[in-house]
């Protein structure tokens, strides 16, 4: 699994800023789901897809993202 090799260009972390900036909600306390393999790679996917169509690497894609989101608050 991609996820799981910080050596993998396509490796994504999901974790709870991840996966409310994919599905564009900010959850709070809120349970995510990511548990859930499925829904893990899922939104894993989103990211690799999104840094594929941008010509980019899936973490980097994550980081920017993640960097935007933390400075909206």
């Amino acid at each position: 699994m991609a996820r799981s090799n910080p050596e993998n260009a396509e490796a994504v972390v999901i974790d709870r800023h991840a996966h409310d900036i994919a599905v564009r909600e900010i959850y709070g306390q809120r349970d995510r789901g990511l548990g859930a393999v499925g829904r893990y790679n899922l939104l894993a996917n989103c990211y690799r897809a999104a840094a594929q169509k941008i010509g980019e690497i899936p973490s980097k894609v994550q980081a920017v993202t993640w960097v935007a989101h933390i400075e909206r608050k």
